[in-house]
Order: C-alpha cells, then structure tokens, then sequence
C-alpha cells in the first residue's frame, strides 16, 4: 500500500500530466516562443516570446519533473513506515467517545 501511494501515484500523475505538457514545453524551448509554432490553439493567443517564453516552457517540463522527484523521495521513505500494528499499541484510543 505504502508503495502504490508514495511511488506508484506520484509516477502515474507524472507520465499522465507528462504526456501533454512535456511535448509543449520542449517545443517552445526549441522555437522560443510559447505557443510553439504549428501548435494549435482554440482562441486567439498572445505569442510570447524571450525569457517569458523561456520560463513558461521551463515551468511545463518541471511539473512532471517534480512528480518523480517526489517519487524517488517517496520510495526511499517507504521503508519508515509502519507494515503492521506494534503488540503494544493500546486500541482504545481509535474507539469512538460514547
């Protein structure tokens, strides 16, 4: 369980939310200007271009960047947590107050 919360979902979220934005930020680093050319958008958008661009783009490729990295964190904290309930945990404490 600890696993499938502290790494599985973290690497799931990345490759899902990964999916549409890495391609977007890599683009707009590579024609330097966000939205990158031959990207299709459904209003009419300011193109941007210089540093705003730069860090638009940048900000798309760290969001999946920042899953895995709570990731690696998270499996490495895995082996902290509890797998069972100490013998000498008292159980009347999670008993509701009558």
């Amino acid at each position: 369980m600890w696993h499938a919360l502290f790494v599985g979902l973290p690497l799931f979220s990345a490759v899902i939310i990964g999916l549409v934005t890495v391609p977007l930020g890599y683009k707009g680093i590579i024609h330097k200007q966000f939205p990158p050319k031959g990207v299709k958008v459904y209003k009419p958008t300011p193109i941007l271009r210089g540093w705003k661009a730069s860090a638009k783009s940048i900000f798309h490729l760290l969001i999946p960047s920042l899953f895995i990295l709570f990731s690696v964190w998270g499996y490495f904290q895995v082996e902290q947590m509890p797998h069972e309930i100490p013998d000498d945990f008292d159980l009347s404490v999670c008993e509701k107050n009558k």
